[in-house]
């Protein structure tokens, strides 16, 4: 299984607004520039995260984005979800259609295993944690 840059920018997106004082709008254009992609790019990411109620859009003045809920609940399984589509961690680790349990891979009795274990780890993990994680100074490379 391997992530997509999407979900890399849609919790650095997360984050950010994470970072911000509660209830504040962002433009699109200036959360693109904060994490440093196209404003096309950010716009696509910002609409998967609305229509699963992870940010709110803003049409009124000022127009924009924000988070939906606290940072704190929304969890990181959430937003990959959101993403990368909700069978995200049934998916087989090397992206194989026809790895099933009749037909598995050779890491699939590991993964059905360990499965659950990330899953859970991911859901504890909230969108605060990780901007609590970017204000740090030792951010890890």
């Amino acid at each position: 299984m391997k992530f997509t840059k999407e979900s890399e920018n849609a919790l650095e997106c997360l984050s950010y607004l994470a970072s911000r004082p509660t209830r504040t709008i962002v433009q699109a254009s200036d959360i693109a520039e904060a994490v440093d992609v196209s404003p096309a790019f950010m716009s696509k990411i910002l609409q998967k995260l609305a229509r699963t109620k992870i940010v709110r859009g803003s049409r009124g003045n000022p127009r924009g984005y924000g988070l939906a809920r606290p940072p704190e609940r929304i969890s990181v399984r959430a937003v990959l979800e959101a993403i990368e589509g909700e069978d995200v961690f049934k998916r087989c680790l090397f992206g194989s259609e026809s790895c099933s349990e009749e037909r598995a891979c050779a890491l699939h009795p590991m993964w059905r295993k360990t499965r659950p274990q990330l899953r859970s780890a991911l859901t504890e993990l909230s969108v605060r944690d990780l901007a609590r994680r970017r204000k740090s100074p030792l951010r890890e490379a």
